[in-house]
């Protein structure tokens, strides 16, 4: 291994050409558009377990109320 695998070509550094702010745009929509459908995704499927789980809390805690054990409840 020698040093020299790291430096850039120079025939292909010339051949750079700026990207055009219209497909930056495109590119970046679709990143957006994909990571809002996971973020939904996720939503969907983790919300109603955690409404649930609320929900089976505020239950226990109502018997433990009913019970007498006012003292107890969390």
């Amino acid at each position: 291994m020698n040093g020299d695998e790291d430096l850039p070509i120079p025939g292909l550094a010339d051949l750079e050409t700026p990207v055009s702010p219209g497909f930056l745009q495109l590119f970046r929509r679709r990143i957006y558009r994909r990571t809002t459908a996971a973020q939904l995704a996720h939503f969907s499927f983790s919300l109603p377990f955690a409404i649930s789980m609320e929900f089976l809390s505020i239950v226990v805690h109502l018997f433990s109320v009913m019970d007498g054990k006012r003292g107890k409840s969390k």
